[in-house]
């Protein structure tokens, strides 16, 4: 599958680059603003928890407060004891802060002393624990614990709700009474809270989207108009020079751009280079209709400029390069037309005396071919005798190399002999030691007694075999020195006949090279001859129609002046300026200034 080009035009690019950077800021942007604002209600909702934390925890302490100063009428003697706890019970129990917030209070050892229920006033729930089995009031009694109080998390169902609900309180201890006071919320009411500010939130990301869409979609509009201002002109002198390019040089050019700006400068120059082309191909075009015409008379009138000055001064040579070919044409075919006749005449005279040089040549190729047959018997028999020599030279040459491998044969014998009368030596030298051996062997047998008899016995046969040994070696080194001085004299021997057929081959060499020598001669003599009666005759066949050539020249002399008068006359259709060329000049000089002057005439 051929695979598609896509090109991409200056206004897209602009555009796609353009489209990009507006894009890329404000996705940016529209990101920045996303997170920070989505950090903002992250915060507002922290805060919104925070918030309902701060209200239980200033309600338990404003509470405290209140406790405190009750206490303190106690203990300035203003009421009794028993009136200051009913009446921190009363306080207790009737207070009410924001949306029906009330609080409650319990021993450390569970017992509920203040509550709105009067149904759980009194009980002891130190060990009940919530549908999730928290033991929720150790909790509470563990946070007021704290130095400042503490929260609590826990599970219970709401007032106003069936279901359970998830419930935050606050703890703080009242130290006179060592009651432990808490008051929560329910996260129901929270979540409300914090439902509303995501659902603000989801709508402020889907207006920034929005926002951040249209600005994206109005920025690319403007681009593209922008854009379209910008390039539009430029598209236009594309596609024109495209048609330049292509050879359309008669459409008329683009409109020029009033942007006082590079386009205006674009568009000037695209025109005027259109109508500079259009001018020279016309004036071209004309020069050329009537170069065709056969009028090479007319002016140069037009002036070039720049690079297209060139064009110019071809134009004038190729005038004056016509006009110097049709005027030496026209006083060729004069030429022709007058030396024709004088052709015809001697081509008559060459016929008659190349019938004559032809029956000459016919009998001095009947003798050369007579020299030729004995050239090549000759020939002949010396090249048998040299393939003789050769097969004698082979012989001789074989007979030396074999030669030459006999005398290494010999002289690996003599080497073999001479290691193997080491061996004989070292042989001689053993028999001795043993038989040294042997002897001490005795002597200790001697010194035995009888308890070395056996072994005297032993010692005596070792001995013997040790003389044995001994004797066979001598007779063996005797047989090698003999057959060493048979090896040495047939070595001799062998290196004299090597000399000898060395120098018989030798002198076979010289007088295989003479004979080869004579061979080459020989038919180097006979090809000679051979190419003399081959030459020869090509010289009575050439002679023979050298013969009838001339007869034919003849007519064709006839012939070419008939067409020399035909080419005058076709010369005399065309128009030229004959003083341009003077027909008698003949120097080089002359022509190279009648060439500069006509140039001057027809540029200036």
């Amino acid at each position: 599958m051929a695979k598609l080009k896509f090109k991409m035009q200056i206004k897209e690019k602009l555009a796609l680059f353009i489209g990009v950077l507006l894009g890329t800021v404000i996705l940016l942007l529209s990101a920045i603003s996303y997170f920070n604002l989505d950090k903002a209600y992250k915060q507002a909702i922290s805060a919104k928890q925070d918030d309902y934390d701060s209200r239980i925890k200033v309600a338990v302490e404003s509470i405290i407060g209140v406790l405190n100063v009750n206490y303190e009428r106690y203990l300035n003697g203003e009421i009794t004891e028993q009136d200051a706890l009913e009446s921190a019970k009363k306080i207790l129990r009737d207070t009410r802060y924001e949306d029906g917030g009330y609080l409650w209070a319990y021993t450390e050892d569970g017992e509920c002393i203040v509550h709105m229920d009067p149904e759980i006033e009194g009980t002891q729930r130190y060990n009940i624990t919530d549908p999730k089995g928290n033991y929720y009031v150790r909790n509470i009694i563990a946070a007021g614990n704290q130095s400042e109080g503490g929260y609590t998390e826990y599970y219970m169902k709401s007032p106003t709700q069936e279901e359970t609900s998830q419930k935050r309180a606050f703890t703080m201890k009242f130290e006179p009474y060592g009651w432990y006071i808490s008051t929560g919320n329910y996260y129901d009411e929270i979540n409300d809270t914090i439902a509303k500010l995501r659902q603000q939130s989801a709508a402020s990301h889907i207006n920034l989207l929005i926002i951040s869409f249209v600005t994206a979609a109005v920025g690319v509009a403007i681009t593209f108009f922008g854009l379209n201002q910008l390039t539009g002109p430029l598209s236009n002198v594309a596609r024109r020079l495209q048609l330049l390019a292509e050879g359309d040089a008669h459409t008329p050019p683009v409109s020029i751009s009033n942007t006082k700006d590079e386009m205006q400068t674009l568009t000037q120059a695209s025109e005027t280079l259109i109508l500079a082309i259009q001018s020279i191909v016309n004036d071209l075009t004309a020069h050329m209709k009537n170069i065709a015409k056969g009028d090479l008379t007319t002016p140069i009138t037009r002036q070039y400029v720049g690079d297209f000055l060139p064009i110019q001064d071809s134009l004038g040579e190729i005038y004056l390069s016509l006009t110097h070919a049709l005027s030496n044409i026209s006083v060729s075919a004069e030429t022709v037309n007058s030396g024709a006749t004088q052709v015809s005449a001697t081509a008559q005279a060459l016929a008659s005396g190349a019938t004559e040089q032809a029956a000459s040549a016919e009998e001095l190729s009947a003798s050369i071919t007579t020299i030729s047959n004995q050239a090549n018997h000759i020939a002949e028999i010396v090249k048998q005798a040299s393939e003789g020599m050769a097969k004698t030279a082979a012989g001789a040459e074989d007979g030396h190399d074999k030669m030459e491998r006999l005398l290494k044969s010999i002289e690996m014998i003599q080497n073999s002999s001479k290691q193997i009368s080491g061996i004989t030596n070292a042989i001689q030298d053993i028999a001795h030691q043993t038989n040294i051996l042997a002897l001490n062997a005795a002597i200790e047998a001697a010194r035995a007694g009888a308890a070395g008899k056996g072994f005297a016995v032993v010692a005596d046969e070792v001995r013997n075999l040790a003389g044995k040994s001994a004797e066979s070696a001598k007779r063996t080194a005797a047989l090698i020195e003999h057959s060493m001085e048979e090896v040495a004299e047939s070595l001799r021997l062998a290196k004299e006949t090597l000399t000898s057929t060395e120098y018989a081959s030798a002198e076979i060499l010289i007088l295989q090279n003479i004979l080869e020598d004579i061979n080459s001669d020989a038919q180097g003599q006979a090809a000679a001859i051979t190419q003399i009666t081959m030459g020869v005759e090509q010289i009575s066949a050439v002679i023979q129609t050298n013969a009838a050539t001339a007869e034919e020249s003849s007519a064709s002399s006839e012939e070419l002046s008939a067409q020399a008068a035909i080419l005058k006359d076709a010369i005399s259709n065309f128009k030229f300026e004959t003083d341009l060329i003077s027909h008698e000049t003949a120097p080089e000089l002359s022509h190279d200034l009648i060439r500069l002057e006509s140039i001057n005439k027809y540029l200036y």
